[in-house]
């Protein structure tokens, strides 16, 4: 529709610009021309005043144009440069440099300068019977003049604006930087620049502060926009709707003047600003409410400290209200998602286990960009796969738990260059451009797609997908939501992984390269949840190699660690996977084994009694030991006891080792205390 409009409007203007309407003659008023172009001109004033009172809800660039080609109708109807009407061009240029209306005056005024160069050229260059060249270089001059004078003038209005609104102020910059990048239906954040009348208004009534509140559907109002001197007004403060101030807005339609003297007083009333912030005398404060058709939308207020403000400021702050009266809004000013959704994802990223997070990020991503599918998927580079490790929208069920090849569609794409990526009208043509693979059919329902990597130490660890049944349907601030939580996951990872690796350097023995006695404490933790859970049996062995104070004299401390490390190894390979081996001595090794009962834990204790059962040759010494040790085994059903199996299994131990070296108890815990098997 837009690029449609666009192209009426430049049909329209190569129409007007054909010289239909003037000569290059003396021009002969036309009265019926003449008042066809004044009701033209009149109507394109009252469509620019619709624009400028925020009415009219379309495309601003759009409806400037639309002004523009009525104002060059009717001047072209009432004889062009010559007519009376002309300077109605330089009006409507430094109307159009305003910066609430969002138009560029060099932008039309170079419009308008060709419109006319171009429509003087083609009504006289075809008149007379001279040759095209003798025609053609007279007008040149005053086709030059036609061009440059709006088009000069339009630029002085945006230089002039610019040093006028924005002189010294380096948010203008970034703004203006990133001016027309953002489609229509991105949110709108207000800054310094968007409203400069704010900032005119201050420096005229010389406030302490003057600031703009716009309120949001979650009952607060937020600091949308403020100009002060440093280290008065807390940026981006949030205000309750139960607030004093608040409240006096909601019950107000006309202008409130509020006068604070004590310290209580000012902070209970300006609440904004800093604490001590020029708490001497008294404090003025003027709130003008800014209402919608039926609610209140927000409010704008100025303070003052010393002497009352003069009628002419409270003048000036009521007309600066009417003006912003139409353009504040809760539409327009989204305040809860801007904070709401941030600290919904920093809360996401604080999970405990990293798959609760990434369910809450796509949790949140679903809400920010509603209508699509949000899907991220872990990225198996080695094997070239990608596994989409949650999904989430309409087309969720094609996604969810489903491989890929790594190499395919807009994934495989990201993958390889590792820059974020967006197709849009991806079911037109041959040549269809899919998120995750190429394969047609479940894929016909995607208009569109977007995806961003998360990646980590320099390689890609995983993507973030969006798709929508609509083309067009991601701008570029969706493109900066998803970068935002591919930055957080990354960083969530990264955190998971350094810890993980922290617990098992810290918690792990150097020599055996077995878990320590921590990690076996935090492995007994978890399996007293999961005997509550389930309610079976969990089982402790506690092998204390008999007499190694004497095999480390007689062998020497190298010789006896190959010793502890060949021990280590024997007695992990006499369990299963599934069972968690540690080291809890010098000298002596645990297994925690689940489900197991008594039978089990008997025939495990006497296994693990063969397998310490062996003799050892001393590779540097010659020396032969016989090993051999004690074994302390204890189970139980009883949540509260899986706790107290280490210390129990080394009762059973030194109970083991008055029997004789090479003995094993089994001992079984229940409600009441330990049993003998």
């Amino acid at each position: 529709m837009r690029i449609t409009g666009y192209a009426i409007l430049l049909v329209l203007f190569l129409f007007l610009a054909s010289g239909r309407f003037r000569s290059s003659g003396s021009y002969t008023t036309d009265p019926v021309l003449l008042l066809l172009g004044t009701g033209l001109l009149l109507l394109s004033a009252a469509l620019a005043q619709l624009v400028q009172k925020r009415i009219v809800r379309a495309d601003g660039r759009i409806m400037l144009y639309w002004v523009c080609a009525g104002l060059l109708l009717s001047v072209q109807l009432t004889g062009g440069s010559e007519s009376v009407f002309y300077s109605a061009y330089l009006l409507f240029l430094m109307w159009a440099s305003l910066p609430s209306n969002g138009g560029s005056a060099t932008e039309l005024g170079l419009v308008i300068g060709f419109i006319e160069a171009f429509s003087l050229l083609n009504a006289s260059i075809w008149t007379g019977g001279e040759s095209l060249i003798s025609r053609l270089i007279p007008l040149l001059l005053p086709a030059l003049k036609a061009l440059l004078v709006p088009f000069l003038f339009g630029l002085a209005s945006d230089w002039l604006t610019e040093r006028e609104f924005y002189s010294g102020d380096p948010a203008y910059s970034r703004e203006k930087n990133n001016r027309g990048k953002e489609g229509k239906d991105s949110p709108t954040v207000v800054s310094g620049p968007s409203y400069p009348l704010i900032q005119i208004i201050h420096k005229n009534s010389r406030a302490d502060s003057t600031c703009l509140f716009i309120g949001s559907d979650d009952g607060f109002y937020r600091l949308a926009e403020h100009v002060a001197s440093d280290k008065i007004v807390i940026s981006r403060f949030m205000l309750p709707a139960k607030h004093r101030l608040a409240r006096i807005a909601e019950n107000s339609r006309e202008t409130v003047i509020i006068r604070a003297d004590s310290k209580e007083e000012r902070s209970e009333l300006a609440p904004y600003r800093f604490p001590g912030a020029e708490d001497e005398g008294s404090l003025w404060i003027v709130l003008c409410p800014l209402r919608g058709e039926t609610t209140l939308e927000g409010f704008l207020l100025q303070d003052f400290s010393g002497d009352k403000p003069s009628d002419s400021i409270i003048s000036d702050l009521e007309n600066l209200s009417e003006i912003l009266q139409g353009t504040c809004s809760r539409e327009t000013f989204p305040v809860g998602d801007e904070f709401s959704w941030m600290v919904k994802l920093v809360t996401a990223c604080n999970e405990n286990s990293l798959d609760k997070a990434v369910q809450g990020m796509a949790g949140i991503l679903s809400e920010l960009i509603p209508d699509s599918t949000i899907s991220i998927a872990d990225v198996d580079s080695r094997l070239g796969r990608t596994r989409v490790w949650v999904s989430r929208g309409p087309l969720a069920r094609w996604r969810g738990g489903k491989i890929f090849d790594s190499s395919e569609g807009l994934a495989g794409w990201i993958l390889k260059n590792r820059v974020p990526c967006s197709r849009s009208r991806i079911r037109s043509g041959g040549k269809n451009v899919h998120a995750f693979t190429l394969e047609s059919g479940m894929h016909d329902r995607a208009g569109s797609c977007m995806g961003v990597p998360v990646i980590r130490e320099k390689e890609v660890i995983a993507l973030i997908m969006a798709e929508h049944e609509d083309d067009n349907a991601f701008k570029q601030y969706h493109e900066g939501i998803l970068l935002t939580v591919a930055g957080m996951f990354s960083m969530r990872e990264e955190l998971a992984g350094l810890r993980q690796r922290f617990r098992n350097i810290s918690g792990r023995d150097t020599l055996t390269a077995l878990p320590g006695i921590t990690l076996l404490d935090r492995h007994l933790h978890h399996m007293a949840k999961e005997v509550q859970t389930y309610g079976w049996y969990v089982g402790l062995i506690v092998a204390d190699i008999d007499g190694f104070g004497t095999m480390n004299r007689t062998l020497g401390y190298s010789e006896a660690d190959r010793l502890l490390m060949d021990a280590a190894a024997r007695f992990r390979n006499c369990f299963s996977e599934d069972v968690f081996i540690a080291r809890t001595g010098p000298d002596s090794f645990a297994a925690c084994i689940p489900k197991a009962g008594k039978a089990v834990m008997e025939a495990m204790s006497q296994r693990a009694v063969d397998v310490l059962s062996f003799k050892y040759s001393g590779k540097m010494s010659g020396s032969f030991v016989s090993v051999s040790a004690s074994i302390g085994s204890v189970y139980t059903h009883v949540n509260k006891k899986v706790l107290l199996l280490t210390g129990e299994a080394e009762k059973a131990v030194s109970d083991a080792r008055v029997a004789g070296p090479g003995n094993c108890v089994v001992r079984k815990i229940g409600f009441s205390g330990s049993e003998k098997s």
